[in-house]
């Protein structure tokens, strides 16, 4: 399938709308974006020259050619066109593709064996059977230099893992990278600022915006990490200091910015340029609020839900990019604030747990973008809040810690087509406010946060 006028983060967003896209190519020149059904490497690698990216996973597949159906159209439906913007060539930034992710210093946990048989006949009536394992489970790998909390884990084009600042009983300016390919850690350059419970986001050119946060102060200051370089370079401010916000990268490029705290719940939100570098005003949120969750959705709308003011809010808005406005959509069922909220593969978006002020939640429940409601789907066997969740490369989501009195180590898969969750294999270490991101294999490195004894985390797991 081809698409014209879009950009790379539209791409990525086409691809999850098709269930056989499994493979993804995009022309930086022209904007154009090309779907596959198939895998054109035995190895998952993000392939970078100096006009194409492609994206694709592992498998052991070869490419089938392209999806038919040819669209003339852009992804995004909303009433007004979207301007599309093209950053800076990604290839001075991308070093050599990373394969394979088995880490040298692990140590191996409790796994579940799936085995599935395949026979086939000859016209002698002879016949052959093979076996093919799937193991699922948790393995330990190599530790963070510095424990840490609240910190951001991101995935970098090169297929390393960038965690920056949290806390530990200091606010940490630190940075350090992990190689799949070894399963260890290196220090890299650290922040101009120390600050915990900010955000970041790759950018199309490959280097990490990190945005706002808490050293003690609230802030607005920003910084651009470069790869190449190992180093951070002080970016615009900020109109607005916040933390617990949420940072969206919209089809055009920009980066939105919304609600937050800085001693008052803040309802404005901003825009990042990131061909200027600078940061204008965007329309306010109809109703503050802080620690919610943002979601593009499909169309290239932020669904915004949930959060922080004066309560937990049952509150939903729907930004629109080419207006810069906000409009009310349907209330969620249950208010809820420090939850979780994945976008699916047929568009809906699951919002999951969370906590009131007083209660964690295990509800979950799916919002229908076509229309505008939610409604309740399968309630996790555990109640939680500050916990992390990602979309697997099966379409399913893994929701993993937390706290609701007790550190958890339970981990759960949420399966669309059946609205149920089901518990997968405990990682090691019960923590919270940990991170959990995706390597380029499809695997989930899990990375440090707080566990039992209040204590800072330097252990990181991968699950498989």
């Amino acid at each position: 399938m081809v698409i014209f006028g879009i950009n790379w983060k539209a791409c990525q967003i086409a691809c999850l709308k098709h269930n056989n896209c499994r493979t993804i190519t995009f022309d930086q020149v022209n904007n154009q974006c090309e779907l596959f059904v198939d895998i054109p490497s035995q190895y998952g690698s993000l392939i970078v020259d100096a006009d194409f990216v492609t994206f694709v996973s592992a498998d052991d597949r070869q490419l089938s050619g392209p999806m038919a159906t040819i669209i003339t159209t852009s992804i995004a439906t909303i009433t007004a066109p979207i301007t599309i913007t093209t950053l800076p060539s990604i290839s001075s930034l991308i070093s050599t593709p990373i394969k394979t992710s088995t880490a040298t210093t692990t140590t191996t946990a409790t796994t579940t064996t799936k085995t599935t048989t395949s026979t086939s006949s000859t016209s002698s009536s002879s016949s052959t059977s093979t076996t093919t394992t799937t193991t699922v489970g948790w393995i330990t790998t190599g530790n963070l230099a510095v424990a840490r909390y609240h910190h951001v884990s991101v995935t970098l084009l090169n297929g390393n893992v960038l965690v920056a600042g949290g806390y530990n009983g200091a606010y940490l300016t630190s940075t350090e990278l992990y190689n799949p390919s070894t399963g260890i850690w290196t220090t890299t350059g650290n922040m101009n600022s120390g600050r915990y419970w900010h955000t970041a986001l790759l950018l199309l050119n490959g280097t990490v915006l990190i945005i706002g946060g808490y050293n003690g102060s609230y802030l607005k200051s920003t910084e651009l990490y470069n790869p190449l370089a190992g180093i951070w370079t002080i970016a615009a401010n900020m109109n607005v200091a916040r933390y617990c916000h949420t940072t969206t990268e919209l089809l055009n490029g920009k980066i939105l910015v919304t609600g937050g705290y800085n001693g008052a719940t803040i309802g404005s939100a901003e825009l990042y340029n990131p061909l200027t570098n600078t940061w204008t005003m965007t329309g306010s949120m109809n109703i503050a609020r802080s620690c919610h969750t943002a979601s593009i959705l499909l169309n290239g709308t932020v669904l915004v839900a949930g959060g922080y003011n004066s309560g937990a809010l049952v509150s939903a808005e729907l930004y629109n990019p080419s207006t810069g406005t906000w409009t009310v959509t349907g209330s969620l069922n249950v208010g809820r604030q420090i939850h979780t909220a994945s976008v699916l593969s047929n568009g809906t978006v699951l919002v999951s747990a969370g906590w009131d002020s007083s209660v964690c939640f295990k509800s979950a429940e799916l919002y229908d973008p076509s229309k505008g409601t939610w409604t309740m789907t399968g309630s996790l066997s555990a109640t939680r809040e500050v916990h992390a969740a990602s979309v697997l490369s099966n379409g399913k989501v893994l929701l993993t810690g937390g706290w609701n009195g007790i550190y958890l180590n339970g981990a759960e898969l949420y399966d669309l087509s059946t609205g149920i969750w089901t518990q997968t294999k405990n990682f090691t270490v019960a923590r919270s406010a940990h991170t959990i991101s995706m390597l380029s294999n499809g695997q989930i490195l899990l990375i440090g946060g707080q566990g039992i004894g209040d204590i800072y985390l330097n252990s990181v797991e991968l699950y498989y």
